[in-house]
């Protein structure tokens, strides 16, 4: 089974600029993409939306998602949070909203359960928006964020027991942050995944957030042939995607080397998928 490909739309910022939503759905068709992805980023951008009800006609494309980051430690009123309210109301074109919570206070550190009470609060709220539009809400997981581990996504979608809550797998910050125990945060993500992005990446300090580098998906340490093997052998059969955050330069050329490096580690595995079993190193 050939997994659908996307590109968030991430792979499209640089130093100069950001690509046009335009040239971004032409170049991705082009190429040979099956999705296109939004980054609406804080609430108070939710007209952003709009754009994505004529995606399907006029380029042939899928929408896989819309990336949206929700502060608390703003005030639950503040616009950009309330603006994610908005967007999910009236959101065309797209069954999907990755869902990125920065934090839940001044005073609460990156995956401290002391903030739960204040995430579900927001959560139970626009969940009952999703549950009545038919959309599901997919926790994050962001390196220095709240929710910054997949165990603290995992931690809310069991507590709240909601069909339109899942999660992301995000390879870079699962890698980032951690970068062990592959098999078992899969396994216990597993239940709740609903989609998948994946970057090339090695440990640098100039990477992002002093930690690791983001990169094509042909380049870099981290090993996504074996990554997506388990994904394969526990039966995920939902979209993949490539990341791209900012790594600048040509998007349209860095675009293509990840297509045909994903297409070729889908080849190698239908052929062989015992090459992806890895044992730990002595």
């Amino acid at each position: 089974m050939a997994y659908k490909f996307y590109a968030m739309d991430f792979a499209f910022y640089n130093s100069m600029g950001i690509y046009s939503f335009e040239a971004r759905c032409e170049m991705l068709k082009e190429i040979g993409y099956d999705a296109t992805h939004l980054s609406v980023w804080h609430g108070e951008r939710w007209r952003d939306v709009e754009k994505l009800k004529n995606v399907k006609e006029k380029y042939g494309l899928d929408v896989a998602g819309v990336y949206v980051v929700l502060d608390l430690s703003l005030g639950e009123d503040h616009p950009r949070n309330t603006g994610i309210l908005k967007m999910l109301e009236i959101m065309e074109g797209c069954s999907t909203v990755e869902l990125a919570i920065q934090s839940v206070g001044h005073h609460i550190r990156p995956s401290d359960p002391k903030g739960d009470d204040i995430a579900v609060k927001w959560l139970e709220k626009a969940l009952k928006i999703a549950e009545r539009r038919n959309i599901n809400i997919l926790l994050y997981t962001h390196l220095s964020f709240w929710v910054e581990r997949h165990e603290d996504a995992v931690r809310l979608c069991k507590r709240l027991n909601h069909p339109n809550l899942g999660i992301v797998f995000c390879g870079y910050h699962w890698y980032a942050v951690d970068g062990t125990n592959l098999l078992g945060t899969l396994r216990a993500v597993s239940p709740y995944l609903k989609q998948v992005n994946i970057s090339g990446s090695r440990r640098d300090p100039h990477g992002f957030g002093g930690v690791a580098t983001i990169e094509p998906l042909d380049s870099g340490e981290l090993d996504n042939f074996a990554l997506l093997g388990q994904l394969k052998k526990m039966g995920y059969n939902g979209m993949i995607g490539y990341q791209g955050w900012s790594e600048g330069g040509d998007a349209y050329s860095k675009l293509s080397r990840s297509l045909k490096a994903f297409r070729d580690m889908e080849r190698r595995l239908e052929a062989h998928p015992h090459w992806a079993d890895l044992r730990l190193t002595p």
